[in-house]
Parts: C-alpha cells; structure tokens; sequence
C-alpha cells in the first residue's frame, strides 16, 4: 500500500490470521485467577466481510490452527461519505495512505451494517460523539458497561 498498490486478498490473509491468532493467545492464555479475562483492541480496515470473518474466528487461513474456544469480537464501523474521507486524508501528510487510493479502498468496502456485534459510528460527529456511541454500543452488545 505504501507504494500506491492496493493489498490483495492473498495480500492480507496472512496478517489478519496473525491478528486473529495473537488476540486469541491474549485471551486464551491468561491466568483466570490473577486477573479477569483481557480484551484486546485491533485497528483495521477489514473492508470485506471475508476480512471481518477472519478476524472473528469464523474462516481459517490454511496453516493456522484453530482454537477450542473463540473470543467473540467486535466491530467498530465509522460510516462517512467519500468527500469528508477524502479531505480528512489530505491532511495526513507523509501517511502511508494516500488520499488517490480512496476510491479502490471504498470500492472494496462491503459495508458491515446489519452484521452481527457491529456498532456504527458516524464520520461526522465529533470524535468526542464517536468515542460515546462505540462505548455504548459495545457496552450494549457484551451487557455490561465497558469503561469500568
């Protein structure tokens, strides 16, 4: 991506199997009775639902075993129009990202609304506003309040 290339599948299976992988060791492999069971927070677009099913634990990359009990994982999904998006990443000088790979990126987003344990949050509020809505959304989702 850094070279103006976007990823491909094959590209990106990997690394999101390794994400899957290392959150699932952080949950799994805790000590219950010296601390509750760790979450883990992951940043990623995962455009696809292929990508997002990854992640959860749901399709598995050839070569990576699959654990006995899967943590359940949750998505944050800022919805924004391509304009905002647009002038937001022409602001992010010497960013990876570049503002002319937009259009490839939003043309592979299959949109997770309607998908199971996803909160969405809107671009244009605050990101003050934002932080509130994923709170409570996912404090909605797992049943409990999540900033304590």
């Amino acid at each position: 991506m850094s070279a103006g290339i976007p990823l491909t599948d094959i590209d990106r299976e990997p690394w999101l199997a390794l994400i899957r992988g290392t959150a699932e060791s952080i949950t799994l492999n805790h000590n219950a009775e010296e601390a509750p069971k760790p979450g883990v927070v992951i940043s990623s677009s995962a455009l696809k639902r292929y990508y997002r099913d990854i992640l959860r634990g749901r399709r598995r990359v050839e070569g990576v075993a699959a654990s006995k009990e899967l943590p359940t994982t949750y998505f944050v999904f800022i919805e924004g129009d391509r304009d905002v998006l647009h002038e937001r990443m022409e602001k992010r000088p010497g960013h990876f990202m570049k503002a002319s790979m937009l259009d490839s990126q939003l043309e592979t987003l299959e949109s997770p609304v309607g998908e199971e344990d996803v909160v969405v949050v809107l671009l244009q509020d605050s990101t003050e506003e934002q932080v509130r809505k994923a709170v409570e959304g996912l404090s909605d989702l797992i049943g409990r309040d999540i900033r304590s």
